[in-house]
């Protein structure tokens, strides 16, 4: 074999192994192991048999209000558990029949309860996590939800008011304004 070809296959080998091998940094379990990642809106977690999901809470754009409080409870036990989540000076209590899930959305046609749960005295500015407190029988959990806002326009109807007269979509908008000044100018 000439010596050229020999150079390169040495070369042509090397750019193999380097990139593989650096990879195998990013596998590595003391890395990955600590990391839960929350697929979809709101945080998860296990309690005992219920499962927890889409535990968020959603305020105004300033943080200045209440904020509304989301969640999803799944009993994957035998038996009835009674449920109860605490945050802030707001406790919801729920009894959930093995196999059977618990709703509250009260937009959702899923939801279980059509009754707002909000929490009042919240002490977090938006973006803030908030530590909430689910507690199932003897166990207990505290799960960390961040604390959103209605800058996303999908959260806009879920931002509880001290009056529920005018929604966001009653109110004209500045091109709605704009395109009927046009039709009356040029009317």
């Amino acid at each position: 074999m000439k010596r050229h070809n020999r150079a390169a296959l040495a070369v042509a080998a090397l750019a193999l192994v380097i990139p593989v091998s650096g990879c195998a940094s990013l596998l590595s379990p003391h890395q990955t192991a600590e990391y839960h990642y929350n697929g979809g809106d709101g945080a998860s977690g296990a309690v005992g048999d219920v499962e927890v999901r889409g535990l968020m809470l959603i305020t105004d754009e300033e943080g200045s209000g209440p904020a509304q409080l989301f969640f999803t409870l799944i009993n994957k036990g035998d038996s009835t558990a009674k449920v109860s989540i605490e945050v802030a000076d707001t406790t919801v209590s729920e009894s959930i029949k093995a196999g059977d899930t618990f709703v509250q959305d009260p937009k959702s046609p899923e939801t279980s309860s059509k009754e707002v749960v909000t929490v009042d005295s919240l002490k977090a500015k938006p973006g803030d996590l908030v530590d909430i407190t689910v507690k199932n029988g003897g166990d207990e959990k505290v799960v960390q939800t961040q604390l959103l806002t209605d800058t996303l326009p999908y959260y806009n109807e879920y931002v509880p008011s001290e009056s529920p007269s005018e929604s966001p979509s009653d109110m004209p908008t500045e091109d709605a304004g704009a395109a009927e000044g046009t039709a009356t100018a040029n009317g």
